[in-house]
């Protein structure tokens, strides 16, 4: 795919910015109360916007300090509902997503002991329907993202026995295509984030094996354009955030050495900005999403260590010191 130069070459930054990655993503809180963090994002999406900036600062080895790391955990504690799950924000609907997101901010600061861990796994363990698939909340919509956000819940909380694993995994196979690649849905086309949790849940129920990894790693791998990032889809632009989806999938399923790892970090590094952060290609605006993906992919491409970035792991989505020192049950 040739894609239009819209940008002029070569102006953007090619030196990895971490002081002012770690002085932007500080930057986004609106006062010095670190419930705040992700106030700057859509309300809904506030546990969201709260596990891109935090994971993002500890991807960079920044600690925050305890008053504030205390103050982030009440206020997750006061999102978790009656009936076991996260809203997105006080008040707010339980849903799968923000539940997900809420189990791996309180990981990153070690406080699972502080919320109802066994009413988190019920919750989760209740959406799921009989043919494998999970509902989202229980209004009912379906795609993978609920099947891996379930999965990696429980694989965290040790509680996978609660569901039919089994049935799980059933279900994310249906959603194979012929191009080797994974939908939202049985029947969707294939699409780059939904290969993450399509793969990413496969990797949980110990179904890796049931997919031709040379077929989805085909896909995978053209998935990278002429300027070294990775589109979602055929024809489409590159975008920094599918750094993060189509790599990890590829070092889930061994395929990591099909791309040209050098051009995909050259591509990264373009669309920081001067000042830190991330935009999802060079010269757009920054934004917590991107600045969090571009970290987490450059975090699997630094295999020196140079940069002095937390390697993110390809399966969980968080740092892998921490995962192999909590959590020795987990297949990593």
């Amino acid at each position: 795919m040739v894609e239009p130069k819209s940008q002029e070459e070569g102006k953007w930054p090619t030196k990895f910015l971490k002081e002012e990655h770690i002085q932007y993503l500080l930057g986004l809180e609106k006062n010095e109360d670190i419930d705040q963090v992700g106030s700057f994002i859509t309300e809904h999406l506030k546990i969201g916007g709260a596990y891109w900036c935090l994971t993002g600062l500890t991807c960079l080895k920044y600690e925050l300090p305890p008053e504030k790391k205390a103050s982030l955990v009440k206020w997750l504690k006061g999102c978790q509902n009656e009936d076991g799950g996260f809203g997105g924000n006080f008040g707010h609907d339980s849903h799968i997503t923000s539940t997900h997101y809420a189990v791996l901010v309180l990981i990153l600061f070690d406080a699972l002991k502080e919320v109802d861990t066994e009413k988190i796994a019920q919750y989760v363990a209740k959406l799921q329907n009989k043919d494998g698939s999970f509902n989202g909340d229980t209004w009912g919509e379906i795609d993978t993202r609920f099947s891996y956000c379930a999965l990696a819940c429980l694989s965290l909380l040790n509680k996978l026995e609660l569901i039919d694993v089994q049935a799980a995994g059933d279900y994310v196979l249906k959603c194979r295509n012929f191009d080797g690649g994974l939908g939202m849905i049985p029947g969707m086309e294939s699409h780059g984030a939904y290969c993450f949790t399509g793969v990413g849940s496969l990797a949980i129920a110990n179904r890796l094996e049931d997919l031709s990894r040379d077929e989805l790693g085909t896909w995978l791998s053209e998935r990278q354009t002429l300027k070294g990032g990775f589109n979602g889809r055929p024809e489409k632009l590159a975008d920094v955030c599918y750094s993060w989806w189509i790599l990890s999938s590829l070092y889930m399923i061994e395929r990591d050495n099909w791309i040209d790892k050098k051009a995909l970090e050259k591509y990264i590094l373009n669309c920081q900005d001067e000042e830190g952060g991330f935009a999802d290609r060079p010269g757009n605006m920054v934004d917590v999403f991107h600045t969090f993906f571009g970290l987490a992919a450059l975090s699997l491409l630094d295999e020196t260590g140079e940069k002095g970035l937390e390697k993110i792991n390809p399966k969980y989505a968080l740092p892998e010191s921490i995962l192999k020192e909590r959590f020795p049950w987990l297949k990593l």
